[in-house]
């Protein structure tokens, strides 16, 4: 009677853990937990603007790193060439630049629309701005408080060495009839100025509203052609047998 060996068998190469996927392994852990901390500032925030920042900057984080960790899983099975790793490598790095550039430039765009006052304080100049002749009209009332914003179209101040014209926004108590001819100090960027005293006090997530539209520009189609890339260089890999 013929006996069956009793030891199993062995297993598949194409399931054993590699190199590149310990390492992908570990860093969609760790981005998992950076933006879990990230989105948890980011719904507090809603009680203390002073954690928006931070969790922005974690979200902006986690993201790249997902998209860099689930690019690499699977894509150099154990026993893969070195050719073969450094491909992977070089694909998920891709991925991860790609999704870099699209939520970093998706911030940017979203904050400069989102917080404009924020954004010229952080990165504006701040100078001394003339309203005398600019025409001034009531812009938003802030349901929060009494509060109103004043638009003053044609308004003038110095930069670069050079007079500049623009668009001025400031609070309603800086805009008495006896004070427009003289100057309001406030902070500009091109052609738009803010009132240092409607800018208040900088938020945190001002920094990411600096951040330039290229970045979004380059990070979708670098994105889809590191997606692309990903895709055929796993099918390649995957055996006849199992397509």
């Amino acid at each position: 009677m013929t006996e069956r060996s009793a030891s199993p068998s062995a297993p598949r190469r194409d399931y054993d853990v590699s190199s590149t996927d310990l390492v992908a392994s570990t860093v969609v852990g760790l981005a998992v937990l950076v933006g879990g901390v990230g989105l948890a500032s980011l719904a507090l925030a809603v009680c203390t603007t002073v954690l928006a920042g931070f969790g922005l900057t974690m979200v902006n984080v986690a993201l790249p790193g997902l998209a860099f960790g689930f690019a690499l899983l699977d894509a150099a099975p154990r026993g893969a060439s070195r050719l073969r790793q450094a491909a992977a490598l070089a694909v998920a790095t891709v991925v991860g630049l790609g999704a870099l550039g699209l939520s970093w430039g998706v911030s940017g765009v979203a904050m400069r629309q989102l917080a404009p006052a924020d954004y010229v304080g952080r990165y504006g100049q701040r100078t001394e701005v003339t309203v005398a002749d600019a025409d001034c009209r009531h812009g938003t009332i802030w349901t929060s408080g009494p509060r109103a914003d004043f638009h003053c179209h044609g308004a003038t101040w110095q930069a670069g060495g050079q007079l500049q014209r623009g668009r001025l926004t400031l609070l309603y108590q800086e805009l008495e009839a006896r004070a427009q001819s003289t100057t309001i100090e406030a902070y500009v960027l091109a052609d738009n100025g803010y009132s240092v005293q409607r800018v208040g006090e900088v938020e945190s997530w001002a920094y990411w509203a600096g951040r330039p539209l290229w970045l979004l520009l380059a990070g979708m189609p670098l994105l889809a052609a590191g997606v692309l890339a990903r895709r055929r260089l796993v099918v390649r890999w995957i055996p006849a047998t199992r397509r």
